[in-house]
């Protein structure tokens, strides 16, 4: 009996050795699939990108310029109104005397200026000798001069009176939005503390305003003072498109007109600013807006997809793969995204090969088996799903 166990367990060591050194069924495991593109130089467009605000481009406080009680309300609250529109009346009827009593002091003026040039005329007629004498004659001059400035000061206090009953018609001060109205048909309103009727708002242009870091705005300028950030075109004023809410492109682009003089200590952001034409009235101030600042370009730059690009606690990296296949995994400082790929400023160089696809089944030092498709950043290397995950489905 014991024989013919011993006997058994021989006969099942040695099958379990045949199997051991034939290995798994089909051979060893091949090499991980992987597409790779190849690190090249060129000249890239970069974008950068901001959450902004948008901004009426004239907000302006429409107020009473005058004392009286308001008689009506002229518009519809939140209407776009064009400028010079009627918004509110203050009661016209003091103003209204008041003008009269101006007109009526500059005809008296005026008549007692005719009377005065009347009599130095007849004075200085007088031929005979001796007739006058030249002291009457210089109050009669001077008594013309005085209803002269008598009446120059009846036609000022007229064109004051005029002006402030111009004042009981209050007029919409641009083209825009008006807001609510703030007094009340029946309110006493006057010159000073109660004077603030509404507001109004202009839309067209539109300015979008945003906030960009201390640090990203100090590499801006030393980038373009070293040459390695360039303008478009030359150096005029940038480009920026916005996306909204929903997703939904602005059909307009605009330009980047200003820059704040200062740097909020707060935030550590500095302010920028660029206009819109909004003629549609599409955009409405207080919008929150996805910013996209073009017009830059980057010479010399190395890119690869942003796929290719790993995110680890220690940073970014990429697997390059040398000339035994065999994969180094790098840590890269990154630059801008342009497009669907992304900028390198250091950590690869010009011509090494990097893994573009497959790299969730790959480690340092494997090696790995090159895909068909093989190319430069931006091109058909990295259409379609990875080969690895491809072979893992059939």
């Amino acid at each position: 009996m014991k024989s013919r166990i011993l006997l058994a367990m021989l006969l099942t060591g040695g099958m379990f050795s045949e199997a051991y050194a034939q290995g798994p069924p089909g051979g060893a495991m091949p090499p991980p699939q992987v597409t790779l593109v190849t690190v090249e130089s060129r000249t890239v467009p970069v974008t950068y990108e901001y959450v902004g605000m948008t901004q009426a481009s004239r907000t302006v406080e429409v107020r009473a310029r005058v004392q009286g009680f308001l008689e009506s309300r002229d518009f519809q609250e939140g209407a776009y109104l064009d400028e010079g529109t009627k918004l509110f009346t203050i009661d016209p009827r003091s103003f209204e005397a008041d003008r009269e009593v101006a007109a009526a002091q500059v005809e008296q003026a005026e008549a007692r200026l005719r009377l005065a040039d009347q009599e130095v005329k007849r004075l200085q007629s007088v031929t005979q000798p001796g007739a006058i004498t030249q002291s009457d004659l210089d109050q009669k001059i001077a008594e013309r001069q005085g209803a002269g400035a008598a009446l120059r000061l009846a036609k000022a206090q007229l064109a004051k009176a005029d002006l402030e009953l111009s004042y009981t018609k209050v007029g919409a001060p641009l083209t825009g939005y008006v807001g609510k109205a703030l007094k009340e048909t029946g309110s006493l309103v006057d010159a000073g503390q109660n004077s603030l009727l509404t507001v109004m708002q202009q839309v067209d242009p539109l300015y979008v305003s945003f906030k960009v870091s201390e640090t990203d705005f100090l590499t801006w300028k030393q980038d373009e003072k070293e040459g390695r950030l360039k303008r478009i075109n030359g150096g005029g004023n940038m480009e920026v498109e916005i996306t909204l809410l929903d997703g939904t492109p602005f059909a307009n682009k605009g330009i980047l007109d200003f820059e704040n003089i200062d740097l909020d200590p707060k935030t550590g952001t500095v302010e920028l600013r660029a206009t819109f034409k909004n003629a549609e009235r599409t955009l409405k101030p207080g919008q929150f807006v996805k910013v996209l600042l073009n017009g830059w370009e980057r010479p010399g730059s190395l890119v690869v997809p942003q796929r290719a690009v790993g995110q680890s606690p220690q940073g970014a990296y990429v697997y390059v793969v040398d000339a035994e296949n065999k994969v180094e995994l790098r840590p890269v400082t990154t630059g801008e995204w342009s497009g669907s790929d992304w900028v390198i400023r250091e950590g690869i160089k010009e011509g090494e090969r990097v893994i573009a696809d497959g790299l969730t089944k790959v480690r340092p030092g494997v090696e790995v088996s090159v895909g068909d498709k093989e190319g430069a950043p931006g091109g058909s290397g990295g259409d379609g799903p990875p080969p690895d995950a491809a072979s893992s489905q059939s």
